[in-house]
């Protein structure tokens, strides 16, 4: 007996919610209805898909490996169902996206925007978030493509789906309008070894601009951390210290709108690349191929560089 579509349903939503009871409350469907469905479903899978316990339900192994699966499946059927009734070329559906959140600001607007003018029928969904907690919302089937930087030192990429360059950006510094240095175009982290640092805390940025200090062999004076590119320029703009991003606003204001100064680093360094993740399977749906198509022009658009 082949599994079905609805049975997939009412595993998932066990899953996510931890009860039946929940997952009845969810799907408008009686208890008893969702608890001999998932028993028949692990009848036929040979396979335990839960733990019981006295708080409710919890994965098996067996049903974490599984569940990120059945979700892919589900959603393809339901973009199948979408797709037939729009028939032609538009593209129909949901499409899922993760993005990194230093990144979001210039590409999420812009992609959204576009989609709803050339997609229509196709309704877009995104989150951000940091590296580790895209890359596991990812394996759990919750986003169709992530938007994240290509940082060297992580092999873990392989392991999780596939990766598409979109472009990249080189890192630069923000600098205090009355600093003495703010003039310049280029600046070595030599020349500011001695100054305070406001150091970019979200992961794994923050090892990735360390990294480029102890490149230079210089040890910064580090002042404060944030994983907020905001407070960071605000900080930078009151003057209690310079940092180092990758992006670039349209205008170099806080978000008070305090002037500060930005400089290219004289240090020999690779630009950061940005790339597509998703997952590992043996096709991919015209809405990512979509995606990664305006994804890819939004970041390469001097103007979309400059947005963020």
């Amino acid at each position: 007996m082949p599994v079905s579509l609805r049975q997939l349903e009412y595993f998932i939503a066990v899953a996510e919610h931890g009860s039946v009871t929940a997952a009845s409350t969810e799907l408008f469907v009686s208890q008893s209805a969702i608890s001999s469905t998932i028993s028949e479903l692990e009848r036929i899978l040979k396979l335990k898909l839960f733990v019981r316990h006295s708080r409710g339900l919890s994965l098996s192994r067996e049903g974490q490996e599984l569940l990120p699966r059945a979700q892919y499946i589900l959603r393809d059927a339901l973009d199948f169902e979408q797709s037939a009734a729009l028939l032609g070329n538009q593209l129909a559906g949901t499409l899922n996206i993760g993005c990194y959140t230093t990144i979001a600001p210039m590409l999420i607007p812009r992609m959204v925007a576009q989609f709803a003018e050339s997609y229509p029928g196709l309704n877009v969904s995104f989150a951000e978030g940091s590296r580790s907690q895209l890359l596991d919302e990812l394996v759990l089937g919750k986003h169709d493509a992530l938007v994240l930087y290509n940082y060297q030192f992580k092999t873990d990429l392989p392991l999780v789906g596939k990766s598409v360059r979109l472009g990249s950006f080189p890192p630069y510094i923000l600098l205090p309008s009355s600093h003495h240095l703010a003039n310049r175009e280029k600046i070595s982290l030599t020349e500011l070894a001695e100054d305070p640092l406001i150091l970019f805390g979200l992961e794994p940025a923050e090892e990735y601009f360390l990294s480029m200090f102890e490149e230079a062999g210089v040890q910064p004076n580090i002042r404060y951390r944030t994983a907020n590119h905001e407070v960071l320029r605000g900080l930078v703009a009151h003057g209690v210290g310079y940092s180092l991003l990758t992006q670039r606003t349209r205008k170099e204001f806080s978000h008070e709108g305090i002037e500060y100064a930005t400089a290219e680093i004289a240090d020999p360094y690779e630009p950061l690349e940005v790339i597509a993740v998703t997952p590992d399977q043996r096709w991919q749906s015209k809405k990512v191929a979509a995606f990664i198509e305006i994804a890819g022009k939004i970041i390469n658009d001097p103007l979309a560089i400059q947005d963020t």
